[in-house]
């Protein structure tokens, strides 16, 4: 039990109480941990985007004003690596060292990497 003189309540607190929570898909234990994660910072790309959609023929019109532009004017730092089956797949190759970094930015880079056609 808790007493807070600032605001005169009492808090009656039970150690032994705690949710569990049950996804109504799965109906298993959903469990919470931390996991590192790759992401975009839109966030200080949010201007260029903003002036880039003004620019952008959209049909229908209104996508261009209203809900785009919403969507780029609240954008937030995007996690593009989160580990679900159906995530999405990054096309970066890490050396079992971890020193050579490559993104795969193009059909030909990769097809120039592997030696084989795509």
């Amino acid at each position: 039990m808790l007493f807070n003189r600032e605001v005169g309540h009492i808090v009656i607190f039970d150690l032994n109480c705690f949710v569990e929570l049950f996804p109504w898909r799965s109906k298993t234990p959903l469990i919470y941990r931390a996991v590192p994660s790759w992401f975009i910072r839109v966030e200080l790309l949010k201007e260029k985007l903003l002036e880039n959609n003004k620019e952008t023929y959209w049909v229908p019109d209104f996508v261009k004003e209203k809900r785009f532009h919403n969507w780029l004017e609240n954008a937030r730092d995007w996690a593009v690596s989160r580990s679900r089956f159906w995530g999405t797949p990054l096309p970066v190759w890490i050396s079992d060292d971890g020193v050579e970094i490559i993104v795969m930015d193009s059909i030909k880079t990769l097809e120039e990497l592997s030696g084989v056609k795509v």
